[in-house]
């Protein structure tokens, strides 16, 4: 029997439901969702009241680089460190990254507005919600898509690289749509993801893998989230 079609109140030799499973990992990422909020949240208003991350950010023109080598360096420890480090660990350096998410969030409101922040907020949402719904009831094994969607992965990242020096492909309606596409297709997928890691036999690693998820998905909503603002920041803009 296939991880596709094992009933889902099917238990682990952990015994642990694997609907439990899920909402352990689905509480972990909405922990780090929160997170990233409330550090955008303070970081906003020190930024409207003149505070510290205000000064950090003026004073510190290297300041916004670092943070974001922090977070590319936590992602790959992550997921390169995933069998080495302790659960522990791994929850400290998703949580890590889930502040310093929140404090490059502090400019948003600034660059889009809080209306439109809050209406691209739902959008993802409800976008997100949709797609892991997805990824967790279809019978469809999404892996055989894994290497059209991780190919379109790649080549959105070296298109983002392009649009830093040219102004069209960055601002490009169809560059947002295509990006969004494709993190919801990788929602589903890593929604699905979770069902096979349920039945790790090893405990430990799938504990890890629990957390590891979390990002995933986490990383998902984050850039469906930046994708829905562009559009809608690109659509005002052409009115």
């Amino acid at each position: 029997m296939s991880e596709f079609n094992r009933p889902e109140n099917i238990y682990a030799q952990s015994g642990v439901s694997l609907n439990a499973y899920i909402t352990k990992v689905f509480t972990i990422m909405g922990i780090g969702v929160a997170l990233t909020a409330v550090i955008a949240f303070l970081g906003y208003n020190s930024m409207l009241n003149g505070g510290f991350l205000a000064n950090l950010l003026m004073e510190t023109p290297m300041a916004a680089l670092l943070i974001l080598g922090l977070q590319l360096g936590l992602a790959i420890a992550m997921g390169a460190g995933l069998t080495k480090f302790n659960t522990t660990t791994l929850y400290v350096m998703f949580f890590g990254y889930s502040a310093l998410t929140g404090v490059t969030f502090s400019v948003l409101p600034f660059a889009y507005g809080l209306g439109t922040l809050g209406t691209a907020f739902l959008f993802a949402a409800v976008l997100f919600i949709s797609c892991a719904i997805i990824g967790h009831t279809t019978n469809i094994d999404l892996t055989q898509f894994s290497g059209l969607l991780f190919g379109a992965l790649i080549s959105l990242i070296v298109v983002s690289a392009i649009g830093v020096f040219i102004p069209v492909i960055r601002n490009s309606l169809i560059f947002g749509y295509a990006g969004l596409i494709i993190f919801l297709g990788l929602t589903a997928f890593d929604m699905q993801k979770i069902k096979q890691y349920y039945y790790v036999e090893d405990e430990r690693i799938k504990g890890h893998l629990a957390v590891y998820s979390a990002f995933q998905l986490y990383l998902d909503f984050i850039n469906i989230l930046m994708y829905i603002l562009r559009i809608l920041g690109n659509s005002k803009s052409r009115r």
